[in-house]
């Protein structure tokens, strides 16, 4: 039985940069598509980066995720692991909702002017689930009975 609790233990941190690399992939992958008087406009976290600053911090945010990954393998401690995880997760998380809710805003002043729909790609569900795959590294990794922490 320990060596079940073993095993868990030694999967969960590599959620981490699974989701660190999901980030990074999808946010050059479309995130919304506007229908605009029969065109079809696609934007990709890239494309949105250029004009709202911030969302370079999203790509920022998954590499540092990978540092800490890779510090706490060289023996940083798990409580500032996890720390660390949920605070860069949590950011990221907080400014894409932030984003998407400004975003939206624009819109709405310009479905009156022929906007017909808008709809979510999978960038932007991708890059949500990799914040969500190092939210949950963070938060199932326990301190092996060895440990001293």
């Amino acid at each position: 039985m320990s060596s079940k609790n073993d095993s868990k233990i030694s999967f969960l941190p590599w959620l981490t940069p699974a989701g660190a690399l999901v980030i990074l992939i999808c946010f050059f992958l479309p995130w919304l598509q506007v229908h605009c008087s029969g065109r079809k406009i696609i934007g990709s976290g890239f494309t949105f980066a250029q004009e709202a600053v911030p969302l370079w911090l999203i790509p920022l945010f998954a590499v540092m995720a990978l540092l800490l990954f890779f510090w706490y393998l060289k023996g940083l401690s798990l409580k500032w692991f996890k720390i660390l995880l949920v605070s860069l997760a949590g950011l990221g998380v907080l400014m894409i909702i932030f984003t998407y809710i400004s975003i939206e805003q624009k819109l709405s002043g310009f479905i009156v002017r022929r906007i017909t729909s808008h709809q979510i790609k999978s960038g932007l569900i991708g890059t949500v689930i990799g914040f969500l795959l190092i939210i949950l590294s963070a938060f199932g990794i326990r301190a092996s009975k060895n440990s001293t922490e």
